[in-house]
């Protein structure tokens, strides 16, 4: 488990496992690859994507 996730775990009060898992999941839904991505993508200042569009939240 990653540094960060243990820190969000300890800090929501849930355990590691949960936040990998539920992380993964946002990953996907936002089609990104990693967690600066993935915020990019939420705030809406995320380049476009290969096929020249962005996703939409």
């Amino acid at each position: 488990m990653s540094v960060v996730n243990s820190r969000i775990a300890t800090a929501c009060f849930v355990g590691g496992k949960f936040v990998k898992n539920h992380s993964e999941r946002v990953f996907t839904t936002l089609h990104a690859s990693s967690r600066s991505e993935a915020n990019a993508l939420w705030l809406g200042t995320a380049h476009a994507t290969e096929g020249g569009t962005r996703h939409d939240v």
